[in-house]
């Protein structure tokens, strides 16, 4: 994967932002934890704003089916926002809960519903118009409801998950699909299908038909195009008697 330092990080800054919010509303210290972060993404600058982060150490996985940590020693375990590219959800939460301690708490981060949803209803117009067949494009995203419902199958207790909806401006779909490939967050499967949109790069009949389409559907505000990005913060505890203090959703009224 491509991934470059400048655009990852213009994301980053909103995933580190929320969790940094999120454990800044239990009252205990933490005494081990740890953020798990893939290997294959740069580090995110953002976390040097933060000193309570700066001291925790960075787990830099590069296997994302194995959480290899050992089982117990950490109170506070963070997801980055890699949950798009693991093949098991559940079984990856199921073993972040057992290796966390007693009375610990777990904080993830995943890409929610209405994240591109521009780009995915027009690239669906249009693979409908010319293949007859809608393409896999788009790694898989999640509903709140679903994420919440995730955490309690997994085994942790008082779970809450909240969406930050985010809205970005781009100046063309050629530009988004750039900042994607720079990102790491391009489709990872193959296309089967040929007959109009071959494997590999988008043609630019496809980009220049793609551009027209959104331009005219979704304008952003200010200037260029429209670009959702929904952030879910999955939260909850292994088997506390603690004081639990609940995250507040922060949904907002845009969406698509």
């Amino acid at each position: 994967m491509r991934v470059t330092y400048a655009t990852w990080n213009q994301l980053s800054t909103h995933w580190v932002d929320g969790l940094v919010e999120r454990i800044s509303l239990i009252k205990h210290p933490f005494s081990h934890p740890i953020i798990v972060h893939p290997g294959f993404l740069p580090f995110p600058e953002h976390v040097l704003r933060y000193p309570e982060l700066t001291s925790i150490p960075f787990h830099r996985t590069a296997n994302l089916e194995v959480l290899d940590l050992i089982v117990g020693v950490h109170d506070l375990i963070l997801f980055s926002p890699f949950l798009q590219w693991t093949h098991d959800v559940p079984g990856m939460l199921a073993q972040a809960h057992h290796l966390l301690a007693e009375g610990g708490f777990f904080v993830a981060c995943f890409f929610g519903q209405d994240t591109l949803c521009e780009l995915k209803a027009i690239s669906a117009a249009l693979d409908l118009e010319h293949t007859n067949g809608l393409q896999q494009r788009f790694l898989p995203t999640i509903h709140t409801k679903d994420a919440g419902m995730l955490m309690q199958r997994a085994g942790f207790e008082s779970t809450t998950a909240d969406v930050e909806h985010l809205i970005f401006a781009v100046p063309s779909v050629e530009v988004l699909v750039a900042h994607l490939r720079d990102s790491g967050l391009t489709n990872t499967k193959k296309n089967e299908h040929t007959s109009h949109i071959p494997n590999g790069a988008l043609p630019r009949t496809f980009l220049a038909e793609a551009n027209r389409a959104y331009s005219a559907q979704y304008p952003h505000k200010t200037t260029g195009l429209n670009v959702t990005v929904d952030l879910i913060f999955m939260c909850g505890w292994k088997n506390s008697s603690l004081k639990r203090v609940g995250t507040q959703a922060k949904i907002h009224p845009e969406s698509c």
